[in-house]
């Protein structure tokens, strides 16, 4: 079954048990943006995710299982990601959770899931706050927002650049980026011209813009997702200021370029997985022919749903044919240094943090992502 067909349904067997107790399916359940603002970047993950679960279940699946997604649409409303997590575990009997979108959304899923003691595999978004202290429950794939502004504000100090300006989401996402940037931006002697909040919705985008501008900074970091990261570009361009900008690894390569066109040139982006174009790697050869045969055309977002992906099977294949929550806990602390053809996952019984790559990319002249 596709992912897109199981994100509509729930499977006829599940109950709130610890167990994998069918014989034919383990069921996964996902909150995730399937609409509003962000839905695009939650397609393109369960996109490269799904493609991960099919090619296993084309296999035999997990044991003799087939691996099930049940996903439910949160909206980027923190609540209902609560609600819509207790009724995955209470309701559907996820085995675990996984790919969970969003900072607020997956903080608000915390207190349920430590309720249950249900692990959260690989969640979609690099808050400090899910990797400042040990949580048995939760196993971090991608590196966090901290490494990612960490290198851009490396960079900027290596180009000499002493002024920076921020634009971040007026949530706890973006509070968490500007508290990243102005740690950074300290111990490198970089000053804070300015920071703006933009709200999800994209109101008062020409205001935050025209704040922004006043200060004139020669570089902005982007603690934002979505829609609203071009609309911001557009607008500060649109002011007549220039500045060099930096995005974090959840705005979508492809749709900032689709959004700005020609105004894209010159973007940088944080990226936390392998290159997804070419031949590089072997999971990029792997995902690029995936995506071929779906008429897709493949981008980061799609690689880090396939190596969430992986990284789970890998999980469940360690816990073993009769699995339970605590075994998966135990058969992914296993994966000492997993392998993944081009990314390399470490995790343990003390770290569940299970990677800190990050690699700048640009926009060039072609409108394409180059290294």
């Amino acid at each position: 079954m596709g992912v897109g067909a199981a994100a509509l349904v729930a499977a006829p067997w599940a109950s709130p048990a610890p167990r994998a107790e069918a014989d034919t399916e383990i069921l996964i359940g996902q909150s995730c943006q399937l609409s509003g603002p962000l839905a695009p970047l939650t397609r393109e993950l369960q996109e490269g995710a799904g493609w991960c679960f099919e090619q296993v279940n084309a296999k035999g699946g997990v044991h003799g299982r087939q691996i099930r997604l049940v996903a439910l649409d949160d909206a980027y409303d923190p609540k209902r990601t609560a609600e819509n997590v207790r009724q995955l575990i209470e309701k559907n009997g996820v085995f675990a959770l996984f790919n969970l979108a969003g900072t607020p959304t997956t903080l608000a899923a915390l207190p349920v899931l430590r309720e249950y003691k249900v692990p959260l595999i690989a969640p979609f978004t690099g808050t400090d706050a899910l990797r400042s202290s040990f949580d048995k429950y939760v196993f971090n794939v991608r590196a966090g927002y901290a490494d990612e502004i960490e290198k851009i504000v490396q960079h900027l100090s290596v180009l000499g650049i002493d002024r920076v300006g921020v634009a971040y989401l007026n949530n706890s996402f973006g509070a968490g980026g500007l508290d990243a940037v102005k740690s950074a931006a300290a111990k490198r002697g970089v000053a804070l011209a300015a920071a703006t909040p933009l709200e999800i919705d994209g109101s008062r985008l020409q205001e935050a813009a025209q704040d922004l501008a006043r200060s004139r900074p020669p570089a902005i970091i982007l603690a934002t997702a979505g829609k609203v990261t071009s609309d911001f570009i557009a607008a500060y361009q649109s002011s007549g200021a220039s500045a060099q900008f930096y995005a974090l690894s959840v705005v979508s390569s492809q749709q900032l370029i689709q959004a700005l066109g020609d105004r894209s040139k010159g973007v940088a982006i944080a990226q936390v997985m392998p290159y997804p174009w070419g031949n590089a790697t072997k999971l990029a050869r792997e995902l690029s022919d995936l995506a071929s045969r779906k008429a897709v055309e493949v981008g980061y977002n799609h690689m880090e749903g396939f190596v969430s992906a992986k990284v789970l099977v890998e999980g469940l294949q360690q816990a073993g044919p009769s699995p339970t929550r605590e075994s998966l806990v135990r058969g992914l602390e296993g994966l000492r240094e997993l392998d993944l053809g081009g990314y390399v996952v470490r995790f343990s019984d003390r770290n569940h943090n299970g990677s800190s790559y990050v690699e700048l990319t640009i926009v060039g002249a072609s409108k394409r992502v180059l290294r």
